[in-house]
Protein backbone atom coordinates (compact mmCIF):
# COMPACT_ATOMS: atom_id res chain seq x y z
CA UNK A 1 0.00 0.00 0.00
CA UNK A 2 1.39 3.37 -1.02
CA UNK A 3 2.20 5.76 1.86
CA UNK A 4 -0.04 8.82 1.97
CA UNK A 5 1.80 11.96 1.11
CA UNK A 6 1.57 15.20 3.14
CA UNK A 7 1.29 18.68 1.82
CA UNK A 8 4.12 21.14 2.57
CA UNK A 9 4.10 24.83 1.93
CA UNK A 10 5.73 27.87 3.53
CA UNK A 11 3.52 30.70 4.63
CA UNK A 12 4.21 33.80 2.59
CA UNK A 13 4.46 36.45 5.33
CA UNK A 14 4.47 40.16 4.55
CA UNK A 15 7.49 41.40 6.53
CA UNK A 16 6.32 44.94 6.92
CA UNK A 17 2.97 43.79 8.36
CA UNK A 18 4.37 41.35 10.94
CA UNK A 19 4.72 43.85 13.76
CA UNK A 20 1.25 45.31 13.23
CA UNK A 21 -0.32 41.92 14.00
CA UNK A 22 1.00 41.90 17.55
CA UNK A 23 -1.26 42.85 20.48
CA UNK A 24 0.19 46.26 21.31
CA UNK A 25 -0.87 49.76 22.22
CA UNK A 26 2.45 51.12 20.95
CA UNK A 27 1.75 51.00 17.19
CA UNK A 28 -1.75 52.48 17.25
CA UNK A 29 -2.78 49.98 14.58
CA UNK A 30 -6.56 49.34 14.60
CA UNK A 31 -6.93 51.29 17.84
CA UNK A 32 -10.35 52.66 18.67
CA UNK A 33 -9.88 54.76 21.81
CA UNK A 34 -7.45 57.31 23.23
CA UNK A 35 -6.29 57.68 26.82
CA UNK A 36 -4.89 61.07 27.78
CA UNK A 37 -2.43 61.27 30.67
CA UNK A 38 -0.80 64.65 31.09
CA UNK A 39 1.11 65.55 27.92
CA UNK A 40 0.86 62.03 26.48
CA UNK A 41 -1.85 60.27 24.51
CA UNK A 42 -2.13 56.48 24.27
CA UNK A 43 -4.10 54.80 21.48
CA UNK A 44 -5.63 51.59 22.79
CA UNK A 45 -8.06 48.83 21.81
CA UNK A 46 -11.28 48.65 23.76
CA UNK A 47 -11.77 44.92 23.31
CA UNK A 48 -8.37 44.21 24.94
CA UNK A 49 -8.52 46.73 27.76
CA UNK A 50 -12.13 46.04 28.72
CA UNK A 51 -12.17 42.22 28.65
CA UNK A 52 -10.22 39.36 30.20
CA UNK A 53 -8.58 38.70 33.55
CA UNK A 54 -6.58 41.93 33.43
CA UNK A 55 -9.39 44.18 32.25
CA UNK A 56 -10.07 47.65 33.65
CA UNK A 57 -13.64 47.93 34.92
CA UNK A 58 -13.28 51.73 35.04
CA UNK A 59 -12.26 52.01 31.38
CA UNK A 60 -14.92 49.49 30.35
CA UNK A 61 -17.51 51.83 31.87
CA UNK A 62 -15.82 54.78 30.18
CA UNK A 63 -16.11 53.07 26.80
CA UNK A 64 -19.85 52.89 27.29
CA UNK A 65 -19.79 56.68 27.67
CA UNK A 66 -21.23 56.63 31.16
CA UNK A 67 -18.65 59.21 32.18
CA UNK A 68 -19.90 62.04 29.99
CA UNK A 69 -17.34 61.97 27.17
CA UNK A 70 -18.27 63.57 23.87
CA UNK A 71 -15.33 62.05 21.96
CA UNK A 72 -13.62 58.68 21.77
CA UNK A 73 -11.17 59.42 24.57
CA UNK A 74 -10.76 59.30 28.33
CA UNK A 75 -8.65 61.90 30.15
CA UNK A 76 -7.03 60.43 33.27
CA UNK A 77 -4.82 63.44 34.01
CA UNK A 78 -6.82 64.59 37.04
CA UNK A 79 -7.53 61.09 38.32
CA UNK A 80 -4.06 59.52 38.40
CA UNK A 81 -1.42 61.27 40.58
CA UNK A 82 1.51 62.63 38.60
CA UNK A 83 4.01 60.46 40.49
CA UNK A 84 2.25 57.44 38.97
CA UNK A 85 2.52 58.58 35.35
CA UNK A 86 5.99 57.05 34.69
CA UNK A 87 4.52 53.61 35.50
CA UNK A 88 1.48 53.82 33.23
CA UNK A 89 3.12 52.29 30.16
CA UNK A 90 4.25 49.25 32.17
CA UNK A 91 0.64 48.86 33.26
CA UNK A 92 -0.58 48.94 29.64
CA UNK A 93 1.96 46.25 28.76
CA UNK A 94 0.62 44.18 31.65
CA UNK A 95 -2.97 44.50 30.40
CA UNK A 96 -2.09 43.78 26.76
CA UNK A 97 0.30 40.87 27.16
CA UNK A 98 -1.94 38.58 29.15
CA UNK A 99 -0.89 35.63 31.27
CA UNK A 100 1.13 33.98 28.49
CA UNK A 101 3.84 36.65 28.73
CA UNK A 102 6.17 37.41 31.65
CA UNK A 103 4.27 39.08 34.47
CA UNK A 104 4.88 42.63 35.61
CA UNK A 105 7.62 42.91 38.23
CA UNK A 106 6.35 44.62 41.35
CA UNK A 107 9.23 46.27 43.23
CA UNK A 108 9.60 48.75 46.07
CA UNK A 109 9.97 51.60 43.57
CA UNK A 110 6.72 50.87 41.72
CA UNK A 111 4.54 49.12 44.29
CA UNK A 112 2.71 52.25 45.48
CA UNK A 113 2.09 53.71 41.99
CA UNK A 114 0.89 50.37 40.55
CA UNK A 115 -1.35 49.86 43.58
CA UNK A 116 -2.87 53.31 43.11
CA UNK A 117 -3.44 52.92 39.35
CA UNK A 118 -4.94 49.45 39.82
CA UNK A 119 -7.34 50.87 42.39
CA UNK A 120 -8.37 53.86 40.26
CA UNK A 121 -8.80 51.88 37.04
CA UNK A 122 -10.32 48.91 38.88
CA UNK A 123 -7.89 46.27 37.58
CA UNK A 124 -8.59 43.45 40.00
CA UNK A 125 -5.75 41.13 38.92
CA UNK A 126 -3.05 43.76 39.44
CA UNK A 127 -4.59 45.04 42.65
CA UNK A 128 -4.63 41.51 44.09
CA UNK A 129 -1.04 40.90 43.01
CA UNK A 130 0.15 44.10 44.70
CA UNK A 131 -1.67 43.22 47.91
CA UNK A 132 -0.13 39.73 47.94
CA UNK A 133 3.48 40.92 47.58
CA UNK A 134 3.19 44.19 49.54
CA UNK A 135 4.12 42.92 53.01
CA UNK A 136 7.13 41.01 51.63
CA UNK A 137 8.54 44.23 50.17
CA UNK A 138 8.68 45.93 53.58
CA UNK A 139 12.04 45.48 55.30
CA UNK A 140 13.94 47.80 57.62
CA UNK A 141 15.73 49.21 54.55
CA UNK A 142 12.63 49.73 52.41
CA UNK A 143 9.98 50.55 55.03
CA UNK A 144 10.50 54.36 54.95
CA UNK A 145 9.99 54.52 51.17
CA UNK A 146 7.06 52.10 51.03
CA UNK A 147 5.08 53.80 53.79
CA UNK A 148 5.85 57.28 52.37
CA UNK A 149 4.41 56.20 49.01
CA UNK A 150 1.33 54.66 50.64
CA UNK A 151 0.46 57.85 52.51
CA UNK A 152 1.46 60.31 49.77
CA UNK A 153 -0.62 58.45 47.17
CA UNK A 154 -3.50 58.12 49.65
CA UNK A 155 -4.03 54.41 49.16
CA UNK A 156 -6.63 54.91 51.85
CA UNK A 157 -8.79 52.73 54.02
CA UNK A 158 -7.67 49.56 55.74
CA UNK A 159 -4.83 48.94 53.28
CA UNK A 160 -3.02 52.18 54.10
CA UNK A 161 -3.43 51.55 57.83
CA UNK A 162 -1.94 48.08 57.43
CA UNK A 163 1.06 49.40 55.51
CA UNK A 164 1.68 52.07 58.16
CA UNK A 165 1.41 49.53 60.98
CA UNK A 166 3.76 47.00 59.36
CA UNK A 167 6.30 49.69 58.45
CA UNK A 168 6.28 51.22 61.94
CA UNK A 169 6.62 47.75 63.49
CA UNK A 170 9.69 47.08 61.35
CA UNK A 171 11.29 50.51 61.77
CA UNK A 172 10.84 50.55 65.55
CA UNK A 173 12.94 47.39 65.89
CA UNK A 174 15.79 48.83 63.77
CA UNK A 175 15.61 52.49 64.78
CA UNK A 176 19.30 52.76 65.67
CA UNK A 177 20.27 51.80 62.12
CA UNK A 178 18.66 54.95 60.67
CA UNK A 179 20.10 58.43 60.36
CA UNK A 180 17.70 61.36 60.51
CA UNK A 181 18.11 61.75 56.73
CA UNK A 182 16.77 58.21 56.23
CA UNK A 183 13.48 59.19 57.88
CA UNK A 184 13.00 62.77 56.68
CA UNK A 185 10.69 61.56 53.91
CA UNK A 186 8.25 60.01 56.36
CA UNK A 187 4.81 61.62 56.58
CA UNK A 188 4.56 63.49 59.87
CA UNK A 189 1.88 61.21 61.32
CA UNK A 190 4.02 58.15 60.60
CA UNK A 191 7.07 59.83 62.12
CA UNK A 192 5.06 60.52 65.27
CA UNK A 193 3.74 56.96 65.47
CA UNK A 194 7.29 55.63 65.22
CA UNK A 195 8.78 57.94 67.85
CA UNK A 196 5.94 57.19 70.28
CA UNK A 197 6.62 53.45 70.33
CA UNK A 198 7.39 51.96 73.74
CA UNK A 199 9.58 49.33 72.07
CA UNK A 200 11.65 51.81 70.05
CA UNK A 201 15.11 50.30 69.59
CA UNK A 202 17.21 52.91 71.40
CA UNK A 203 19.69 52.70 74.24
CA UNK A 204 17.87 55.35 76.25
CA UNK A 205 15.85 58.53 75.83
CA UNK A 206 18.98 60.57 75.23
CA UNK A 207 19.29 58.83 71.86
CA UNK A 208 15.80 60.00 70.89
CA UNK A 209 16.71 63.53 72.00
CA UNK A 210 19.91 63.57 69.89
CA UNK A 211 18.02 62.20 66.89
CA UNK A 212 15.45 65.00 67.13
CA UNK A 213 18.13 67.64 67.49
CA UNK A 214 19.64 66.44 64.19
CA UNK A 215 16.19 66.29 62.55
CA UNK A 216 15.40 69.87 63.60
CA UNK A 217 18.06 71.13 61.17
CA UNK A 218 15.87 70.05 58.25
CA UNK A 219 12.30 70.51 59.55
CA UNK A 220 10.45 73.64 60.54
CA UNK A 221 9.19 74.59 64.00
CA UNK A 222 5.56 73.43 63.44
CA UNK A 223 6.74 69.92 62.56
CA UNK A 224 9.33 69.80 65.34
CA UNK A 225 6.82 70.97 67.96
CA UNK A 226 4.82 67.83 67.20
CA UNK A 227 7.84 65.54 67.11
CA UNK A 228 9.26 66.85 70.40
CA UNK A 229 6.08 65.65 72.09
CA UNK A 230 7.27 62.12 71.36
CA UNK A 231 10.42 62.60 73.46
CA UNK A 232 10.01 61.58 77.10
CA UNK A 233 11.72 64.57 78.63
CA UNK A 234 11.42 63.26 82.19
CA UNK A 235 13.67 60.31 81.25
CA UNK A 236 16.56 62.43 79.92
CA UNK A 237 19.96 62.58 81.54
CA UNK A 238 20.96 65.80 83.36
CA UNK A 239 23.19 66.76 80.41
CA UNK A 240 20.35 66.55 77.88
CA UNK A 241 17.93 68.26 80.26
CA UNK A 242 20.20 71.31 80.32
CA UNK A 243 20.26 71.36 76.51
CA UNK A 244 16.47 71.86 76.45
CA UNK A 245 17.12 75.55 77.15
CA UNK A 246 18.50 75.89 73.60
CA UNK A 247 15.44 74.40 71.90
CA UNK A 248 12.64 76.88 71.19
CA UNK A 249 10.25 74.18 69.94
CA UNK A 250 9.98 72.71 73.46
CA UNK A 251 7.62 74.91 75.47
CA UNK A 252 8.04 75.81 79.12
CA UNK A 253 4.95 73.75 79.98
CA UNK A 254 6.66 70.59 78.74
CA UNK A 255 9.69 71.18 80.95
CA UNK A 256 7.55 71.85 84.02
CA UNK A 257 5.56 68.69 83.42
CA UNK A 258 8.74 66.63 82.92
CA UNK A 259 10.20 67.91 86.19
CA UNK A 260 7.01 67.00 88.02
CA UNK A 261 7.41 63.42 86.82
CA UNK A 262 10.99 63.15 88.07
CA UNK A 263 10.30 64.16 91.67
CA UNK A 264 9.63 61.06 93.81
CA UNK A 265 6.33 61.35 95.61
CA UNK A 266 4.98 59.51 98.62
CA UNK A 267 1.47 60.85 98.35
CA UNK A 268 -0.88 60.15 95.48
CA UNK A 269 0.36 61.91 92.30
CA UNK A 270 -1.49 65.06 91.29
CA UNK A 271 -3.76 64.78 88.25
CA UNK A 272 -2.32 66.03 84.98
CA UNK A 273 -3.43 69.61 84.20
CA UNK A 274 -5.07 70.50 80.90
CA UNK A 275 -1.99 72.35 79.65
CA UNK A 276 0.04 69.12 79.88
CA UNK A 277 -2.29 67.03 77.68
CA UNK A 278 0.09 67.10 74.70
CA UNK A 279 2.92 65.59 76.75
CA UNK A 280 1.29 62.73 78.67
CA UNK A 281 0.42 60.34 75.83
CA UNK A 282 3.47 58.18 76.51
CA UNK A 283 5.25 58.32 79.86
CA UNK A 284 6.59 54.83 80.51
CA UNK A 285 10.30 53.99 80.44
CA UNK A 286 11.78 52.61 77.23
CA UNK A 287 15.10 51.72 75.68
CA UNK A 288 17.63 48.91 75.74
CA UNK A 289 19.40 50.33 78.79
CA UNK A 290 18.18 50.43 82.40
CA UNK A 291 19.89 52.42 85.13
CA UNK A 292 18.67 51.04 88.47
CA UNK A 293 19.68 52.63 91.78
CA UNK A 294 19.53 50.53 94.95
CA UNK A 295 19.82 52.81 98.00
CA UNK A 296 21.65 51.36 101.03
CA UNK A 297 22.01 47.80 99.65
CA UNK A 298 23.60 46.52 102.89
CA UNK A 299 20.27 46.94 104.64
CA UNK A 300 18.67 44.14 102.60
CA UNK A 301 18.39 40.59 103.86
CA UNK A 302 19.80 37.69 101.87
CA UNK A 303 17.39 36.51 99.14
CA UNK A 304 15.40 39.73 99.29
CA UNK A 305 15.05 41.20 95.80
CA UNK A 306 13.99 44.30 93.88
CA UNK A 307 12.84 44.76 90.30
CA UNK A 308 13.33 47.72 88.01
CA UNK A 309 10.57 49.22 85.91
CA UNK A 310 9.90 47.09 82.82
CA UNK A 311 10.84 48.34 79.35
CA UNK A 312 9.02 47.18 76.22
CA UNK A 313 11.36 44.95 74.22
CA UNK A 314 9.01 44.14 71.35
CA UNK A 315 5.31 43.62 70.78
CA UNK A 316 5.14 40.45 72.91
CA UNK A 317 7.80 40.94 75.57
CA UNK A 318 9.03 43.38 78.20
CA UNK A 319 12.35 43.22 80.05
CA UNK A 320 13.58 44.37 83.45
CA UNK A 321 16.32 43.87 86.03
CA UNK A 322 15.97 41.52 89.00
CA UNK A 323 18.46 42.45 91.74
CA UNK A 324 19.32 40.69 95.00
CA UNK A 325 21.42 43.32 96.86
CA UNK A 326 22.92 40.72 99.22
CA UNK A 327 22.64 37.74 96.95
CA UNK A 328 20.67 34.51 96.81
CA UNK A 329 21.14 31.21 98.59
CA UNK A 330 23.71 30.23 95.96
CA UNK A 331 25.98 33.28 96.10
CA UNK A 332 27.80 32.09 99.25
CA UNK A 333 29.90 34.16 101.67
CA UNK A 334 30.79 36.93 101.80
CA UNK A 335 27.40 38.15 100.68
CA UNK A 336 27.46 39.83 97.28
CA UNK A 337 25.00 41.26 94.83
CA UNK A 338 23.24 39.06 92.28
CA UNK A 339 21.60 40.61 89.24
CA UNK A 340 19.59 39.08 86.39
CA UNK A 341 17.76 40.19 83.25
CA UNK A 342 14.14 39.09 83.27
CA UNK A 343 12.08 38.78 80.11
CA UNK A 344 8.37 39.19 80.81
CA UNK A 345 5.86 37.89 78.22
CA UNK A 346 2.60 39.66 77.56
CA UNK A 347 -0.53 37.80 78.74
CA UNK A 348 -1.33 36.76 75.15
CA UNK A 349 1.94 34.78 74.81
CA UNK A 350 1.42 31.03 75.19
CA UNK A 351 3.46 28.88 77.56
CA UNK A 352 6.62 27.26 76.24
CA UNK A 353 7.92 30.42 74.57
CA UNK A 354 11.59 31.11 73.91
CA UNK A 355 13.46 34.26 72.93
CA UNK A 356 16.53 33.68 70.76
CA UNK A 357 19.48 35.83 69.71
CA UNK A 358 19.32 37.97 72.83
CA UNK A 359 22.44 39.63 74.25
CA UNK A 360 22.73 41.18 77.68
CA UNK A 361 25.32 43.06 79.68
CA UNK A 362 25.06 44.03 83.36
CA UNK A 363 27.40 46.62 84.83
CA UNK A 364 27.66 47.10 88.60
CA UNK A 365 28.75 50.51 89.90
CA UNK A 366 29.46 50.70 93.62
Amino acid sequence: MQKKRKLTAAFCEIPQEKETLQRSWRTGEHSDWVIVLGPKEYTIHKVIVATGERASAFLAASFRKHCGQTSERTDLTELIPQTCWPHFEALLDYVYHGEDVADIEVRVSNWGPLMKIADILQIRALYTKCVEVGADLISHNTAPNVVADAVELQLGGELQQQVVQIAVDVMSQHFSSYTHNDLLGLPLQVFEALLQRDDLEVTNEDQVFDFLVSTSKDLGDPEMQRLWRCCRLHALSPERTLQIMQIDAIPKAAVVWALSQRVPTIAKPAPNPDWAKDWVSATGPRGREITFLVPNPAAYANKRHLRSAAHQLCEKFKWRLLVFPLGTESTGNPRQVAAFVEVVPEPSVEAGWSLRRGEKKIKLVN
